[in-house]
C-alpha cells in the first residue's frame, strides 16, 4: 500500500478510532490461544529476531500471550543522561522525556506526569545545565496525560508552546465530555491550553533542528512519530521516536489494532527512506533501554553508541512488533482448528 493510501486510510478511520483513545477505561478483552493463522505471524517475528539480543526484546514483549505490560507511573526516575551530543533523557524511566537543545532554545518531546514536573522534570533539566525558561516547545507523542501532564506548568511559567495533532487536541478537549468529569476521580488532569497543531507533511523547525512528524493513529487518533537528526560525536545520524506505541493489546479493540498495523507500515516506509538508525522510545520498556543506558555510562572511546542500531535492525524491530500485533488479531479472528 502506498504512503498516500495508508495516510488516507488513517485519516478516514480517525472518527472510528476516537473510542480507542479511551482504551484505558475499557474492560480487558479476553485473550484467546494461538491458532494456525496467528502462529504464522509469530514465526515470522521470530525469524526476523533471529539470535539478535536487541530484536529479541520486542519479540519477547509482544509475541507471547500475556507477556506485555503497561508502563508504571511508580517506576523509578531516570538519572538524567546525555545520549547524543544533542539528545538528553530525563523524567520517569518508563515514561521518558527527551531534551533537544538548539541555538534558539530547547525542545522537549513529551512532558511526563503532572505530579512529576516540579519534583523531577525541572530539577533534571537544571542538573543537565538547562534553564527551564529556555524550553520553547513541547511536542507530544500523543494526547494522554502521562505525556502532556507537565506541559501546562511550562506554558504557565515559561510561555512554552505545546504541540500535538488536531485529533489529539480534540482528545484532550473532547467536544462532549462526560457530565461528571469535574467530580472527584473524574476531574481531568491539568491540560495545556490548545496551541500548536502538528501534522504530517509540515516539518517542525527550531534553529538548526528539523523534526519530521509522522501520523501513526492507533493508540490515539492523533499519535505521532518523530524523525530528527542527532549528533553522534559530530556525525549526523537519523533518529526515530515512535510516540504512540501500544503496550498492552488486550485493552485495544480489534479495529484499533488493525489501524496500528497500518500505521507501523506507513512509518516503516518513511523510516526506510529517511534511513533511521537510532532507536528511541517514550515508553522504553520493550527495547532494552535500561541496559543501553548502563552501557552508555561506561562507553569506551571508539565503541558505538548503543542507541545506534542501524537502519536494517530498526526496520526489523518495528516489523517484529507488527507481526506480533497481527498474531493477536489472528487469535481473535482466526480458527482454532
Amino acid at each position: 500500500m502506498s504512503k498516500k493510501s495508508i495516510l488516507c486510510v488513517a485519516l478516514c478511520l480517525m472518527p472510528a478510532m476516537a473510542a480507542v483513545a479511551f482504551a484505558q477505561q475499557r474492560a480487558a478483552i479476553p485473550q484467546k490461544p494461538d491458532n494456525p493463522q496467528s502462529l504464522v505471524h509469530v514465526e515470522a517475528a521470530k525469524k526476523l529476531a533471529g539470535n539478535d539480543p536487541f530484536l529479541m526484546k520486542p519479540y519477547n514483549f509482544y509475541c507471547p500471550i500475556g507477556a506485555a505490560r503497561a508502563n508504571s507511573q511508580t517506576a523509578p526516575d531516570l538519572e538524567p543522561i546525555k545520549i547524543f551530543d544533542n539528545v538528553y533523557a530525563i523524567g520517569n524511566s518508563e515514561t521518558t522525556t527527551y531534551v533537544l537543545p538548539t541555538s534558539e532554545g530547547v525542545v522537549l518531546i513529551d512532558s511526563g506526569f503532572e505530579n512529576k514536573v516540579e519534583s523531577t522534570l525541572v530539577p533534571h533539566l537544571q542538573k543537565l545545565g538547562f534553564d527551564p525558561a529556555k524550553v520553547k516547545y513541547i511536542l507530544l507523542g500523543h494526547g494522554h496525560a502521562d505525556h502532556f501532564g507537565g506541559s501546562k506548568y511550562f506554558q504557565d511559567h515559561y510561555g512554552t508552546r505545546v504541540g500535538t495533532t488536531a485529533a489529539d487536541w480534540d482528545l484532550i478537549y473532547p467536544a462532549n465530555p462526560p457530565a461528571n468529569q469535574n467530580q472527584g476521580k473524574n476531574a481531568p488532569p491539568a491540560r495545556p491550553k490548545k496551541d500548536l497543531v502538528l501534522a504530517e507533511g509540515q516539518p517542525f523547525k527550531l534553529g538548526e533542528l528539523t523534526i519530521t512528524p509522522i501520523a501513526i493513529p492507533g493508540h490515539t487518533p492523533g499519535s505521532l512519530a518523530f524523525i530528527f537528526p542527532v549528533k553522534d560525536k559530530g556525525k549526523t545520524r537519523s533518529a526515530g521516536l515512535f510516540g504512540g506505541t501500544i503496550l498492552t493489546t488486550n485493552i485495544i479493540p480489534t479495529e484499533g489494532l488493525k489501524q496500528y498495523v497500518q500505521s507501523i507500515a506507513h512509518y516503516l516506509d518513511v523510516a526506510k527512506k529517511m534511513k533511521v538508525e537510532v532507536e528511541l522510545q517514550n515508553h522504553p520498556i520493550f527495547d532494552g533501554t535500561p541496559e543501553r543506558l548502563e552501557k552508555l555510562k561506561t562507553l569506551k572511546a571508539g565503541e558505538p553508541n548503543p542507541f545506534t542500531v542501524g537502519n536494517d535492525r530498526y526496520l526489523k524491530m518495528w516489523n517484529i512488533i507488527s507481526q506480533c500485533i497481527q498474531a493477536e488479531i489472528a487469535r481473535r479472528e482466526g480458527s482454532a482448528d
